[in-house]
């Protein structure tokens, strides 16, 4: 979309209306979002160990208790893209922080979280959500996969990485997939082409099959604004270079902003402050949001039990929420110290 429009705005703000009539998790102030976090709190926290305090509290954001659709309506209302650039931050760093859950699949599981990390320009992350040493996936959804493997081709410019996706990719191509997924494959093998005009146009048709999907708990207001596509979209500009990935077009669906994207390149995809902060007694919550997660890490549970599933490759999640809890606890001691 060439620029936010009023009547996008309006859309954007009767579909939000819309939906928080019906959907007890998408809120109509942070005043309102807020006060159900301190309900929480009173209700099921007064006796608990700081410990246990962090992993209710990962479990709660999990379950899609945060606030991103939220911030993306103030930002859009007030047409502050640099409050939306902060929802987006807000947004990845809870997901990336909350990952530790089993999902059956190897890092793959990741590449959504990573589209957010990228669309909140948090590159630094990408590492840690598809750490270079554990290759490439091979357990996990055909499409999902594809897209992974692409990326981790891209992002370390390895031609045994880019031969392997090429070849996945392709695979995956040959069948029947969404109109999104086929576009998505087809923008990142466009990347590795170093081809902006394919890329762009590939991007172009990505954002324009947004309205089309129709995926579980997926409403007209998520397609309004797709954070994936600027995942994509700010991808190019790391692998291929700004000078380069400048030459691309950009998508003139309404679902990607140009302000977003132009606000984010002039300011360097800045990490200024979260959309808002968690007041005490829950500022606890802050911490969590702000502290860097491990690497991501695989196990094989089933190496010397099942000889069918023997070889697979899995997410350590349990792991992970537990470096993360530890990391989480280490900073917050690290602050009273130095309050103390």
């Amino acid at each position: 979309m060439a620029k936010l429009s009023e009547k996008y705005q309006r859309t954007y703000q009767r579909e939000y209306k819309k939906e928080a009539e019906k959907n007890a998790l998408v809120w109509i102030s942070t005043d309102d979002y807020l006060a159900e976090c301190l309900d929480i709190h009173e209700q099921s926290h007064q006796d608990y160990s700081l410990q246990k305090k962090v992993s209710s509290w990962l479990f709660i954001l999990r379950m899609k208790r945060t606030p991103d659709l939220l911030g993306y309506k103030t930002a859009i209302h007030s047409n502050n893209m640099e409050m939306l650039h902060s929802s987006l931050l807000q947004s990845a760093m809870i997901k990336h922080v909350t990952l530790g859950v089993d999902s059956g699949c190897d890092h793959s599981i990741n590449i959504w979280t990573t589209l957010d990390i990228l669309a909140a320009g948090l590159f630094d992350r990408v590492p840690l959500l598809l750490p270079e040493k554990l290759g490439m996936s091979d357990n996990g959804h055909p499409v999902t996969l594809a897209i992974t493997n692409l990326i981790m081709a891209l992002w370390y410019k390895r031609t045994d990485f880019e031969a392997d996706a090429r070849k996945r990719a392709q695979k995956v191509l040959a069948t029947k997939q969404t109109p999104a997924d086929v576009f998505t494959l087809r923008y990142l093998m466009a990347l590795l082409d170093e081809d902006v005009t394919e890329a762009g146009a590939q991007l172009d048709l990505y954002c324009k099959s947004v309205s089309a999907l129709r995926e579980s708990g997926l409403t007209k207001l998520h397609k309004l604004f797709w954070p994936y596509a600027h995942g994509l979209y700010n991808l190019a500009f790391i692998v291929l270079g700004r000078e380069k990935a400048s030459l691309m077009i950009k998508p003139a669906a309404e679902c990607f902003l140009d302000d977003l994207a132009e606000w984010q390149i002039k300011h360097n995809y800045r990490h200024g402050p979260l959309f808002f902060e968690y007041p005490e007694p829950i500022d606890v919550i802050n911490t969590l949001i702000s502290c860097t997660p491990p690497e991501c890490s695989l196990h094989q549970p089933y190496l010397d039990t099942d000889k069918r599933y023997r070889d697979k490759r899995y997410l350590h999640a349990e792991y992970f929420e537990q470096q993360i809890i530890q990391i989480i606890l280490e900073s917050i001691a690290s602050q009273n110290s130095q309050t103390g």
